[in-house]
């Protein structure tokens, strides 16, 4: 019996075994239905409906380049007359000439070392009747540079303009070697209609000069000489240019230029101090 016992113990046990070995399978798969959906990548989303795209905007209209100059030129056969002193000569009319006569134009150059505003004053009627220029060139001053009244060759200076006649003209102050008492502060304001040509404002300095120290050496006059022609041509109204509907005008010389800006004419000596400041001083 005892035996029995052991043998039914023993039975059981592997019972119990293969329980366990059949518990030990995989758990059945959950419920496809009660997992959460996940959202497929942005990549493969398809895109949302959101009408016609918009064209892209149009870039600005790109700004016309800046129109060139004209060409400078004048009709051949027009007469420049040239009136200085010294200067004049110092390379500056050696260096214009070439550059008029490759225009056809007649460049006639009258100058005289020491001479002075006051002796071509009372000239220049007579030399313009005979030359009738298209336009007029000044050179003077040089020798007033340093002239104890300045203001005294004012009536000079204009009495010289007035001769012109309301030709074209410009005055061409002396590219300066030393400080001056005036003279060329003079001419600025009384020289108008001409135009006036600041040579110590215009010309790249400082200027190449002879052994006196005073006077543009070749170099110097050249250099001199080109930077009054940039400035000529720049300035020079082109045919058409500025003319009013008005067709019983005179017609206009070919050598017009542009109207003077108001401070090419301006004073540029010191104010005189106030009275109350001189007399405080005394």
């Amino acid at each position: 019996m005892g035996r029995d016992i052991r043998g039914t113990r023993w039975a059981l046990a592997g019972i119990s075994a293969a329980g366990i070995a059949c518990g030990a399978a995989p758990p059945p798969e959950p419920d496809a239905a009660r997992l959460p959906a996940v959202e497929p990548p942005a990549a493969a989303r398809p895109l949302e409906a959101t009408g016609p795209a918009a064209p892209p905007a149009a870039a600005p209209p790109a700004e016309p380049p800046p129109a060139e100059p004209p060409p400078f030129s004048v009709p051949p056969n027009t007469a420049v007359l040239h009136v200085g002193d010294s200067f004049a000569l110092a390379g500056f009319a050696q260096a214009l000439r070439p550059r008029l006569e490759a225009l056809r134009v007649r460049y006639a150059v009258k100058a005289e070392t020491s001479s002075y505003t006051v002796t071509w004053a009372s000239r220049m009627e007579l030399l313009v009747a005979n030359y009738q220029p298209d336009l007029v060139i000044i050179s003077l001053g040089a020798n007033e540079v340093e002239n104890v009244n300045p203001p005294a060759h004012a009536g000079a200076v204009r009495r010289i303009v007035k001769a012109i006649g309301g030709r074209p003209c410009v005055w061409v102050s002396p590219p300066l070697w030393r400080k001056d008492t005036g003279i060329i502060d003079v001419i600025r304001t009384n020289s108008a209609p001409c135009r006036f040509f600041d040579s110590d404002a215009l010309v790249p300095g400082p200027l190449p000069r002879k052994k006196d120290k005073i006077h543009p050496n070749e170099v110097g006059g050249a250099r001199w000489a080109d930077a009054f022609w940039t400035w000529l041509t720049a300035e020079h109204l082109p045919p058409g240019a500025g003319e009013g509907a008005d067709t019983s005008a005179p017609p206009r010389s070919p050598w017009s230029l542009r109207p003077a800006p108001p401070e090419e004419h301006r004073s540029r000596a010191p104010a005189p101090p106030a009275e109350s400041a001189l007399q405080g001083a005394l």
